[in-house]
């Protein structure tokens, strides 16, 4: 049975497919962040170009990031399936081929903890 203490604040989705030239930085941007309580869930769309392998070490290395796998269905069935597979209360969401700042979490948290009407922050 999963503690409170467990569950993370924040469930960021990331689809990928076909991304092994960006993708280390992107996943590096991430686990850098401040926000202490957080979960990475990768949806690899059908890559064919070795992103697979990234991840999977990726998840070896660091157990908040979950690795899903489907067969080459688009952008929104990835983002469907991480929506669906997200422990959080809050997600964040983030491409293959971006960076995060390191306090984008923990900023974002915060104005959506102070404007509590709010359903979006960017």
């Amino acid at each position: 049975m999963e503690t409170p203490r467990s569950t993370p604040d924040v469930s960021v989705l990331l689809p990928v497919r076909d991304a092994v030239d960006t993708l280390e930085p992107a996943l590096r941007s991430v686990l850098a962040q401040a926000c202490a309580r957080f979960e990475v869930i990768v949806v690899d769309d059908g890559s064919s170009d070795g992103s697979s392998d990234i991840l999977r070490e990726a998840a070896r290395r660091d157990s908040r990031v979950r690795v899903l796998s489907m067969a080459p269905r688009g952008l929104v069935p990835a983002l469907e399936t991480a929506r669906a597979a997200a422990r959080a209360p809050l997600l964040a969401r983030m491409d293959a081929d971006d960076v995060m700042r390191p306090g984008r979490l923990a900023a974002q948290r915060a104005a959506l903890d102070q404007n509590p009407d709010w359903a979006v922050c960017g």
